[in-house]
């Protein structure tokens, strides 16, 4: 599949030409928004030894995997929640506020966006993760 995909819109506005979005986008649009979400520890780029690895603020989009078709797309996110609020909940509101978010700022098609939840943290945990993720970004 491509990396850009055109966007069909109304006829009369395709005499400009056409849109395209990039998958680059799309996968920043959802971790952006995914992060906002309360419950969400952050995204991580899958398990190295034991424990998976959450990503810096600058490399988010990294983790979030998108498949595109011809004006739609397919997204998968792999999360890492907080123990305190509840995990399906979480990848709930996860879903629909990012199929939301592709919906409006690129007009395509969101067909499915799979959650995957590849860890929980414990209140004591997320302070050390949030320590450590500011240190990396000041970097």
């Amino acid at each position: 599949m491509s990396d850009k995909q055109v966007v069909k819109g109304n006829p009369q506005e395709q005499e400009l030409g056409d849109i395209t979005v990039s998958k680059e986008v799309v996968a920043a649009i959802t971790a952006l928004e995914t992060i906002k979400i309360r419950g969400v520890v952050g995204i991580t780029s899958g398990y190295r030894g034991k424990l998976p690895n959450i990503l810096s603020q600058k490399d988010l989009a990294k983790g979030v995997e998108v498949w595109m078709k011809p004006g739609e797309a397919a997204i998968t996110i792999p999360i890492i929640t907080a123990y305190e609020v509840g995990i399906f909940k979480v990848a709930e509101e996860v879903q629909r506020r990012v199929k939301d978010a592709i919906c409006s700022m690129t007009g395509l098609k969101v067909l499915k966006v799979d959650v995957n939840v590849q860890g929980i943290k414990f209140k004591e945990e997320k302070k050390k993760i949030k320590k450590e993720t500011q240190k990396e970004t000041k970097k």
